[in-house]
């Protein structure tokens, strides 16, 4: 990175802060890019529950463990919505809410919610005093929108965990049962250009009118937000005074700032990273991370606390080689190190491709393995994981995750409810070994 005088003089910022402006705020354009992915779905609307079809995997990095159900929640000053959760027991549940730049507001559940792990729950604007009814929880939004993604393991039990999924409801404003008055105003989301991993939005980000509107849409919980706004919008009043600018910035984008984010998804330069794994067990809450947060944002947008789950994600073998489809690999536990031991909920491993991080086709239709596949163990109950674009000789089928042939992919190894020798680092999955 160079400094500031190797920029055009009339730009008072230096390239690096080039490059922290734009991962900063292209964090914000993701979540607003993936509200409007949302709502072109057909029957998605605020405060409308999506019920999403049992393994469906047509949506970055998804959990294939689970019952999935998504809202996006709209609130005003004198309207709340009504969230209801149905009494869930001996399975892992949680409805994780986060607010516009994608930081996680609550889990509601029964190790965050002891007192109140079901029921009624008042989502209120914070700082408002809409009437809330009787018997429900109020719970805060830092701002007029919010996204719910909830989860109910499937357990091997698809009947009872659809069942389980289908009795969340949002009580709409204006239901008599819940009582408030009116309809919250809802302000569509800002209107920016679509992109794509594979062809990221660059300069387009510091465009001054939509650029402003983008900041003003929700207000970010980053402690020094005031800081990066301003350089922000210095970089925006610079891009628009002449293409020279535009063009100068647009190449520090490409060059610069795009390798890097890139860099922080893969946790070549973040995160605790063994064995071609990288970690997030040290990851609570974004907090005042930004770097984090725009690379969870652009890599599996909705991830979670590691008081929840704890992902590994496996870009490389043990060498410090990108996995490849051309490649045979494994994952071996020793007996001792089974996920399952480790975790007070489940464990999975789902493969994904790159970058646009969605499960890979196969003729199994197999996406994923986890604690209830019907693995076979080793006869002192060791477990040897198999990654191979077609099945290696004498390997178990059960075993085996397909790959794709001659393209890169990655690994996403979550852990659910980890218990403390997984958030202390203590555990850690084992090394992706390249057979050869």
């Amino acid at each position: 990175m160079t400094n500031k005088k190797e920029l055009p003089q009339e730009l008072e910022l230096s390239e690096k802060d080039v490059i922290d402006s734009y991962i900063y705020v292209l964090a914000r354009y993701l979540v607003i890019r993936q509200e409007h992915i949302d709502m072109t779905e057909e029957g998605v609307d605020y405060n409308v529950i999506k019920f999403n079809e049992l393994g469906k995997a047509e949506f970055v990095n998804p959990n294939l463990d689970v019952a999935y159900l998504e809202a996006w929640f709209a609130v005003d000053e004198g309207t709340p919505v009504i969230l209801e959760i149905p009494k869930i027991e001996n399975r892992y549940y949680t409805a994780q809410i986060m607010d516009e730049w994608g930081e996680i507001t609550t889990n509601i559940n029964e190790r965050n919610y002891p007192e109140h792990p079901y029921g009624r729950y008042a989502l209120c604007l914070e700082g408002s005093n809409p009437q809330i009814p009787e018997g429900a929880l109020r719970v805060d939004l830092p701002s007029k929108k919010a996204k719910m993604l909830a989860r109910v393991e499937r357990q091997g039990d698809d009947e009872g965990a659809v069942k389980l999924q289908r009795s969340f409801k949002i009580i709409k404003i204006g239901d008599p049962i819940a009582d408030p008055v009116g309809e919250p105003v809802i302000e569509p989301a800002v209107s920016i250009p679509m992109f794509t991993n594979q062809e990221p939005i660059t300069v387009d980000v510091f465009n001054q009118p939509m650029l402003e509107a983008v900041l003003d849409s929700a207000p970010d919980a980053v402690s020094n937000a005031a800081e990066y706004q301003k350089n922000v919008l210095t970089i925006a009043e610079y891009v628009g005074a002449s293409d020279t600018n535009r063009t100068a910035i647009d190449a520090i984008i490409k060059r610069k700032a795009l390798p890097y984010l890139l860099s922080l998804v893969t946790g070549e330069v973040r995160g605790d990273s063994r064995g071609g794994w990288t970690s997030t067990r040290e990851w609570l809450a974004f907090g005042d991370d930004v770097e984090f947060r725009c690379a969870v944002n652009y890599g599996g947008i909705w991830w979670n606390s590691s008081a929840e789950v704890v992902y590994y994600m496996g870009f490389k073998d043990e060498s410090g080689v990108t996995l490849n489809g051309d490649h045979f690999y494994t994952v071996y536990y020793q007996p001792e190190d089974l996920p399952i031991k480790h975790v007070d909920a489940y464990w999975s491993l789902t493969l994904l491709s790159l970058p646009d991080f969605r499960v890979v086709p196969n003729e199994l239709e197999r996406y994923n393995l986890n604690n209830i596949s019907e693995l076979t163990y080793e006869a002192d109950g060791s477990l040897t994981l198999y990654l191979a674009s077609a099945l290696p000789p004498d390997v178990p089928a059960s075993n085996w995750l397909p790959t794709p042939k001659g393209r890169p992919f990655v690994l996403n190894h979550r852990l659910y409810v980890p218990k403390p020798e997984v958030l202390s680092g203590e555990w850690y999955v084992p090394t992706i070994k390249k057979v050869k």
